[in-house]
């Protein structure tokens, strides 16, 4: 007979485990989490900014990228299983894992702060993305590595894009230019 509670306590705690070592499947769970939390933000914009042409842009790009996210999300699932790693199943893991923040008030907000709102997500996930790829290569878990590159390479084309339409430099207001400067 399966012992289905001893079962989810082991997953918990090896869960509890890999994430605070970290392991490439934690960060690749962070990964999934962010982008399955960016899809609802995603909706959340296509449906309430105003019209004009940021609006235009997310009735045009905003399902693109939900398609696209959910695409990576299915294949970074399979690529988690793939290499017997943990694979976030449930909202509370979701909630848990990611680092993406929303709110209801989002939706009242200016078309051009609920855009660029979605361009940071965008590059608070990079940082992520670049960890998991670290830690992939690490574990010699290439065929993760090489779809975090993937993904990687499309959202910051998707910046490029977001910005170009609010008539930003590319990196301007993100977080990741901030820790460029930083280094320098």
């Amino acid at each position: 007979m399966i012992d289905i509670e001893k079962l989810t306590q082991a997953e918990l705690d090896r869960a509890d485990q890999e994430h605070h070592t970290p392991t490439a499947g934690a960060m690749i769970s962070h990964v999934i989490a962010n982008l399955w939390l960016h899809q609802l933000k995603i909706e959340q914009a296509t449906l309430f900014v105003k019209k004009c042409g940021v609006s235009l842009f997310l009735t045009q790009v905003g399902p693109e990228w939900q398609a696209k996210e959910a695409d990576f999300i299915h294949r970074l699932n399979q690529a988690l299983a793939d290499e017997g790693d943990l694979v976030p199943t449930t909202s509370h893991q979701i909630l848990e894992y990611t680092m993406l923040k929303e709110s209801l008030g989002n939706k009242f907000r200016p078309a051009r702060d609920q855009l660029f709102d979605l361009i940071q997500d965008f590059d608070t996930q990079l940082m992520f993305i670049t960890r998991a790829i670290e830690l992939a290569q690490k574990e010699h878990h290439y065929a993760q590595a090489a779809l975090l590159v993937e993904l990687y390479g499309w959202q910051k084309a998707q910046i490029r894009r977001g910005q170009t339409i609010l008539g930003h430099n590319v990196n301007e207001g993100l977080a990741s230019a901030e820790e460029d400067d930083d280094e320098d």
